[in-house]
């Protein structure tokens, strides 16, 4: 476990890496764990008192899956965001294998954006909700090589894809109306890759500096407080040579990304996809990016997410593979 470090101490400059128990060697905090799989789920997130209840809440809902229509309803905001965020990505990543088949999004342009051409280390997909990205890419070379980190700050939507990749199938929940849940049994046609999966805010990531050969942001970089400091963090979590896909339909929300942290307010001309390439490639801010180049783009990637049968949101995707630079 020395991979990973203490976010409250790391965000101080303190890098002193966790012990096998998950104790900090630094501040004496001890993080919790969910031990609902195969393999805990350590839950690193910034604040701990949160990051305790959350364990508290998910390990409730696995004994008693009811719990999920409680949480809709309470009006609490962190089980009302578990919710919502296991009820849209389990749908979304792995519908299509449902039985029968629920509407699901494509991401097979995953492929066309990936390259195993990496240095050493693990790879992180940050905000990856159910693990649908590393489902996606399970034939590729280098998540068969290496150390898988599937990251997000949804301990809810976590569990339920480790349960579907331990078992190779698992009850499904999903809409039947805006506010009615039901569940449908969900088949992987084949093994799950191998990979771990950990709790973590994207804006407070538990991994030393340049520790990693990859990352994938699927919709997380407009979904964050701080886009620019999410730049900022990945660039610096790459090793030198390591590799970015990025993805993001730009639909940015002011009770989420204040709006003077908007990336698109920044871009001095009107072509806002060329004006995003330059601006996260520190053409427009210098330290934004300043070490990262452009290996391949496409901007108009259809992402489909159902909400429930009368309501599905359509996006199109802005895809760039960023590469650090290897000096």
């Amino acid at each position: 476990m020395k991979t990973l470090f203490c976010p409250p101490c790391a965000g101080e400059g303190v890098t002193a890496p966790l012990s096998v128990s998950l104790q900090c060697g630094a501040c004496g905090r001890q993080w919790p764990v969910l031990a609902g799989g195969t393999d805990f789920i350590a839950v690193l997130l910034p604040d701990p008192d949160a990051a305790a209840r959350m364990v508290g809440l998910v390990s409730a809902m696995l004994r008693d899956p009811g719990q999920l229509a409680t949480w809709l309803d309470s009006g609490d905001a962190l089980e009302a965001a578990m919710a919502g965020g296991l009820l849209t990505y389990a749908q979304a990543h792995f519908g299509g294998c449902a039985v029968p088949p629920l509407p699901a999004a494509d991401l097979g342009w995953l492929l066309r954006a990936w390259t195993d051409d990496l240095p050493a280390g693990p790879i992180g997909l940050l905000g990856c909700a159910t693990g649908g990205e590393a489902w996606a890419m399970r034939h590729v070379a280098a998540m068969r090589d290496r150390t898988v980190w599937l990251v997000d700050a949804n301990l809810a939507a976590l569990a339920w894809g480790q349960m579907l990749f331990d078992n190779g199938s698992v009850v499904l929940p999903h809409r039947t109306s805006a506010t009615r849940i039901d569940w449908r049994t969900t088949q992987l046609p084949e093994a799950a890759p191998n990979v771990r999966w950990l709790c973590a805010d994207a804006l407070f990531p538990p991994f030393a500096a340049g520790s990693l050969s990859a990352v994938v942001t699927l919709n997380l970089l407009d979904s964050i407080s701080d886009p620019f400091a999410l730049v900022q963090q990945v660039e610096a979590l790459l090793a030198p040579g390591g590799v970015w896909i990025l993805a993001s339909p730009w639909n940015w929300q002011t009770s989420v990304t204040p709006p003077k942290r908007q990336l698109e307010r920044h871009i001095p001309g009107e072509d806002v996809d060329q004006g995003i390439v330059d601006l996260v490639t520190g053409r427009t801010l210098a330290g934004l990016g300043d070490g990262l180049q452009v290996e391949w783009r496409a901007d108009d990637v259809p992402w489909r997410l159902q909400v429930h049968p009368r309501f599905a949101a359509h996006y199109r995707l802005q895809v760039v593979r960023l590469r650090k630079s290897s000096q």
